[in-house]
């Protein structure tokens, strides 16, 4: 699940990949480097008229349409290979790309070949595989996970004309402003997932120990307020953590966010309340020792788990009931999509206001590779993804009868004899799959989520750097640089297992051996050219 994975990232993020570590993402989450200033500025009120056709149980299955008007049978066979991260072990994945495969052969001639890489070894396995230059089509891809760095070393494609030309029917469905925001110099190069439209950072707690301690989570304001849960939970739930942590996230997420207007470990930072827009590192600011400050008090007092600094997936661990809460990038219903995926009852507190950031647009597309041996099918094949209300419900939940069961016209749960823990299939990403409006809601979950999803978005606040993108061309030596030493910080930091009166000292200096004043003046330059060029 996505919030398992640190996802949620401030707005430089896709260039640095210590930014991942760090910043309060984000979708996720996301308020990162993405382009047209149009993409982001008006998001919350564009997004009403696709939300709104979603909430009246919009979405037409244009099957008919087959990938933009192709006639399959003029096209050669063809297989379309596609590389997402999630939880890997998805023993029925062969069945559901069968039963995907024989439904495509119709309409644009093709098979198809889903594989779900682990999130821990995502990065590594995806750089493998473009430095053999193995061929496959389809890769999700992010702001927060390095999207312009794939740009830069021509590892994806352009889109822009493809999704004219294969995809107008897509094109037609997807919000405006996240096909606008997604773009980098004014060209696609991801299709932009549909959906919400805003980061928010809080907490999952557990139902059956809030219930049990009766734990009023409407008092639960700031991070500090979970102390007194924590303390109770640690004296009374023998192999319970109170507070569940893996190598790439952490409170900092949450912290960040309420104590700066934009932050950046790996490059520039705007202070809280800064009018100005003067970058700083924000690591040597008194507000960030403070967030480090805290995790590591908090891990010294035993509300951390030990292997926090080296665990690579929350999930296991959150299906095995070993957690009381985690933190979690946030949306409506979200508490309800995490239940469903680990069979364990979740309850969300939020504890940062919604915010629309550029990367909002840019955290979850689908990209083609340059490997491809056919982009014009792939795209043909994401034009039936949008579009099609029978085919994103099969990629993203599995074969009705085996891995789910309608209970409702729109509604599905867990097959007869299947739960979260023993399905074949329960990617519970649905995120990750073309049109989210078009998605069933299970049987948990609000009737009203994608009307709830409209209003998110309406109460979000603009990201203050709304539109900017940061090309790292003339820094890319300092940024490859500063990620390597991000790699050596980040994790035992941010999980609180590391002094930060000790080691943070250690990190900002490694960070200036490395180049970060450099990369912060190229990133101020763009940023004063940007803002001039606004007219601000």
């Amino acid at each position: 699940m996505k919030g398992l994975k640190s996802k949620g990232l401030t707005a430089l993020a896709a260039t640095f990949a210590v930014s991942a570590l760090l910043a309060g993402c984000g979708s996720n989450n996301d308020n990162s480097g993405g382009s047209a200033d149009s993409g982001g500025t008006n998001a919350a009120a564009s997004n009403d008229s696709a939300a709104t056709n979603a909430a009246n149980g919009g979405g037409t299955n244009t099957a008919a349409n087959d990938g933009g008007g192709s006639d399959a049978a003029k096209l050669e066979p063809y297989t379309i290979k596609w590389f997402v991260p999630g939880a890997a072990s998805q023993k029925d994945q062969a069945l559901v790309n069968e039963e995907v495969s024989k439904y495509l052969k119709d309409k644009i001639n093709a098979s198809f070949d889903l594989e779900v890489i682990d999130w821990g070894s995502w990065d590594d396995k995806m750089n493998l595989k473009f430095a053999s230059s193995e061929p496959f089509d389809l890769l999700y891809t992010a702001a927060w996970n390095g999207f312009s760095t794939k740009i830069s070393q021509g590892n994806i494609i352009d889109l822009t004309d493809l999704i004219d030309k294969d995809a107008p029917d897509a094109k037609a469905v997807i919000e405006p402003a996240l096909l606008e925001g997604s773009k980098v110099n004014g060209k696609n190069y991801g299709m932009p997932t549909n959906k919400e439209m805003a980061t928010q950072w809080g907490v999952m707690l557990r139902k059956d120990l809030v219930d049990k301690y009766n734990i009023d989570i409407t008092t639960i304001k700031k991070l500090e307020d979970l102390e007194p849960y924590f303390d109770i939970i640690k004296k009374s739930e023998p192999g319970v953590t109170p507070f569940y942590l893996n190598k790439d996230i952490s409170l900092l997420n949450v912290w960040n966010s309420n104590n700066f207007d934009h932050f950046e470990g790996g490059a520039g930072t705007l202070p809280l309340g800064q009018t100005d827009f003067k970058l700083i590192n924000g690591l040597e600011t008194p507000e960030a020792k403070a967030g480090y400050d805290l995790i590591h008090s908090w891990y010294q007092k035993g509300y951390v788990n030990k292997d926090a600094a080296t665990l690579q997936d929350l999930s296991g661990g959150l299906k095995a009931g070993k957690a009381f809460s985690y933190p979690e990038q946030l949306k409506p219903g979200k508490d309800a999509e995490v239940s469903t995926a680990t069979g364990v009852q979740w309850v969300q507190v939020e504890l940062t206001q919604p915010i629309i950031g550029t990367g909002d647009t840019q955290g979850a597309m689908t990209s083609i590779s340059r490997t491809s041996k056919d982009p014009d099918r792939a795209m043909m094949f994401l034009n039936l993804l949008y579009t099609d209300k029978y085919l994103v419900n099969l990629i993203a939940f599995g074969i009705e009868g085996k891995h789910y069961k309608k209970v409702g016209d729109n509604t599905i749960d867990f097959a007869d004899g299947v739960t979260a823990q023993t399905s074949g299939y329960n990617l519970n990403q649905a995120w990750l799959f073309g049109n989210q409006f078009n998605d069933y809601l299970w049987a948990n979950e609000d009737p009203q989520k994608w009307q709830k999803f409209m209003d998110f978005n309406k109460a979000a606040k603009n990201d203050a750097l709304l539109g900017f993108v940061f090309d790292p061309t003339n820094v890319k030596t300092e940024a490859a640089a500063i990620s390597n030493v991000g790699k050596e910080f980040n994790s035992g930091l941010q999980s609180g297992t590391l002094d930060p009166n000790v080691y943070l000292p250690k990190y900002i200096d490694k960070l200036k051996a490395a180049g970060i004043e450099k990369v912060i003046a190229e990133e101020q330059k763009q940023l004063d050219a940007w803002r001039a060029a606004k007219g601000q």
